[in-house]
């Protein structure tokens, strides 16, 4: 199971960045064309040279929205690839002080505590999808779910990292102690 569930782990990982990706790709190509668009297009050189082209309608009214919406997927998406790379911002001082024997049993705790934090998302993610499927965004049309789902997506994949975490803290320490033994075992050939 350690192995399927880490696997897993490592594909949604992969996807998420490249999900990241093309969301950011979006984006970048939404807001220079926006740019462009407003600052070089409907310039007042361009006016007077081209008085007869009306170049707002070039201007497109919902890219500012999925600019913002792409932004929320690329955070909330950057959160689960921080989680899983163990980068996000830590308080490691009590980790550092304690013996080696509860280190171990400390950072599988936070991990129970981290699940239950994601769990906690997972269930309100739903409550706030209910509360907001009726909502539709004001530019572009979209279900306002398209949107919060976000969140709910975080906390999954972010749960799944956890719950890898947890079962390479427990199941390491246990391969740990046989190597251990099968290490003392070979080099005592007459114990045991």
């Amino acid at each position: 199971m350690k192995g399927f569930m880490t696997e897993l782990s490592k594909k949604v990982d992969k996807a998420s960045k490249f999900l990241l990706i093309f969301f950011f790709v979006i984006a970048f190509v939404a807001t220079v064309y926006q740019v462009f668009s407003r600052f070089v297009l409907q310039s007042s050189i361009v006016q007077k040279t081209l008085p007869m082209v009306d170049f707002s309608v070039f201007n497109l009214s919902w890219a500012e929205e999925l600019i913002r919406y792409m932004f929320v997927w690329i955070v909330f998406l950057g959160i689960g690839i921080v989680y899983k790379s163990k980068e996000h911002a830590q308080v490691e001082i009590l980790l550092h002080y304690l013996p080696e024997k509860l280190k171990g049993k400390l950072q599988v705790l936070i991990e129970v505590i981290n699940s239950a934090v994601f769990l906690f998302l997972i269930v309100y993610g739903f409550s706030i999808l209910k509360f907001t499927s009726q909502q539709i965004s004001p530019s572009m049309g979209l279900n306002m779910t398209l949107i919060y789902g976000s969140v709910l997506v975080c906390s999954l994949i972010c749960l799944l990292h956890s719950f890898v975490n947890i079962l390479n803290l427990v199941v390491g320490k246990e391969e740990k102690a046989r190597i251990v033994q099968v290490e003392v075992a070979n080099e005592n050939p007459h114990i045991g």
